[in-house]
Formats: C-alpha cells, sequence, structure tokens
C-alpha cells in the first residue's frame, strides 16, 4: 500500500481511522463546528428579525404621528403643522426605503433555513441506541460532506464562492483536485 497516496485518489473511510477515532472525530466536529455554526446563524437570524421588526414598528409609528398631527393641524393654522404633516409621511417612506434595502427579513430567513439545514445534516450521526450499519468512519465522512455543503450552499446565497463544479478550474483559474479533497498528501501515522 502506498504510504504517500493523494488526495485525489479514493480513500475508503474506514482505512483512515478506526470507530472509536471516527466517533470521537464525530463528537468533536458536532460540538467545535456543527454547534458553533448553529449558535452562529441563531443569533444572526435572531437581530435581523429584532432589526425588521423594529423598523416596522418605527414606520407605524412615524405614520401614526403623521396622522395625528394632520388631524390637529385641520383647526389650526400653525404652520409648523403642515410642514410637520408634509415631512413626516417622507421619513416614514425613508425608513421604510432602508428596510427594503437591508431586507432584514429576508436574512433571517436565510440563516433560519440553514440552521434547520445543519441540525438535519446533524442526523447523519445516529443514536448509540439505534446503530446504523455503515460504520461510524463512513457515518462521521457523510456527516462532514452533508454539514460542509449546507455551509457552502449558504456561503454561494450570499455570491461569495462560484460553484465550480464540472469546469475542473478553480476560482483563480489553476485546475482543482476532485470535489471534496484539497489536493494534499496524505500519510497514515
Amino acid at each position: 500500500m502506498n504510504e504517500n497516496r493523494l488526495l485525489s485518489e479514493p480513500v475508503p473511510p474506514e482505512t483512515l481511522f478506526g470507530d472509536n477515532e471516527a466517533r470521537l472525530r464525530a463528537e468533536l466536529y458536532i460540538k467545535n463546528r456543527l454547534k458553533y455554526q448553529d449558535g452562529y446563524y441563531a443569533r444572526r437570524a435572531m437581530e435581523y428579525s429584532h432589526n425588521a421588526d423594529f423598523m416596522l414598528r418605527l414606520t407605524a409609528a412615524v405614520m401614526g404621528i403623521s396622522a395625528m398631527i394632520s388631524a390637529l393641524s385641520v383647526g389650526t393654522d400653525k404652520p409648523i403643522y403642515a410642514f410637520l404633516t408634509a415631512l413626516l409621511p417622507a421619513f416614514a417612506g425613508m425608513v421604510s426605503a432602508f428596510q427594503s434595502l437591508y431586507q432584514w427579513q429576508r436574512q433571517a430567513k436565510l440563516y433560519q433555513e440553514t440552521r434547520l439545514a445543519l441540525r438535519q445534516a446533524e442526523l447523519v450521526m445516529p443514536d448509540s441506541d439505534f446503530p446504523r450499519p455503515e460504520s461510524p468512519a463512513e457515518q462521521f465522512t457523510q456527516l462532514v460532506q452533508e454539514v460542509e455543503t449546507v455551509l457552502r450552499n449558504e456561503a454561494q446565497q450570499w455570491g461569495q464562492l462560484l460553484n465550480v463544479q464540472t469546469t475542473g478550474t478553480s476560482p483563480q483559474g489553476g485546475t482543482r483536485p476532485p470535489s471534496g479533497q484539497g489536493g494534499r498528501s496524505r500519510t497514515r501515522s
């Protein structure tokens, strides 16, 4: 067996590490990668939902105040009421445009969907009460692939990555290794 096998050559997962090591790696991966990302997405979704709700309330409050001042200005000849009656709806429109520009509700929805996809990917690792026929090494490999696919898809929604599936070139213009493999040589220790 060649000890300096490149990652471009398929390596069966069971030859990379044993069952106990695969369980440990899965536990560490879930704790340090998956749960960290889940927490990040939860915080961002909550922040963006809060921002969207705040802007909606602010727009409604400004429009309500504008309606009250407009009603007050009918019985009064003070120019400040007429000025505020014209200014406040314009301000409410500006706040609404600001909300549309940032699209907080849409972003919160994207983060929530990514959280759900991460939780679904975590289900690849079964409970210890219900073992599956695949080895823990195969389950760990599948877990990493599914989680990283979810994260890559989320990043692509923001236009940060190019989807280079079959062209064989990296975004920098060089030849890229097959999907999911970094091109470094791996030796077994």
